[in-house]
């Protein structure tokens, strides 16, 4: 009778030369799509948005000298009155800008007070950059800073 030659299953789990399977974590994978994500999300959101802008008054008077009463609020945050959002394309926000009311006219460099009744008026103190985004009636403005 001959030897037994024992087989390799037989060999217990630690004895065994072969290197354990890999276990590969979901952290980093889903850490960095998360990264990319609230990187690429609000780049993606403000590319594809239109460009909006907002005169920004020390006082309702003059807010009310270039729209109309219903047209001017107050900003809380900025603690201004403010015209109402109109597009901004390029540099030039004013050219689409509703309101060059009756206390300013314009010429080619800037904007003057236009005399009879217009002493008080003081032209917008800063202008307010935001986007427009959303699908047709749920479209917001929102801030750029926000």
């Amino acid at each position: 009778m001959g030897k037994k030659s024992r087989s390799k299953r037989a060999r217990p789990q630690w004895i065994d030369s072969s290197p354990p399977p890999r276990r590969r974590s979901m952290v980093e994978p889903l850490m960095w799509v998360g990264a990319i994500g609230l990187i690429g999300f609000p780049t993606l959101r403000d590319a594809t948005a239109d460009r909006m802008a907002r005169n920004e008054y020390r006082d309702v008077a003059s807010c009310e000298c270039d729209y109309s009463s219903a047209q001017c609020k107050w900003n809380g945050n900025t603690r201004r009155f403010v015209g109402p959002w109109y597009a901004s394309v390029g540099t030039k926000p004013a050219a689409d800008d509703p309101g060059h009311g009756q206390c300013r006219t314009r010429y080619s460099t800037g904007y003057y007070g236009s005399s009879g009744g217009a002493a008080d008026y003081r032209g917008p103190t800063s202008v307010e950059a935001g986007y427009r985004g959303g699908f047709g009636g749920t479209g917001r403005v929102r801030a750029a800073g926000s």
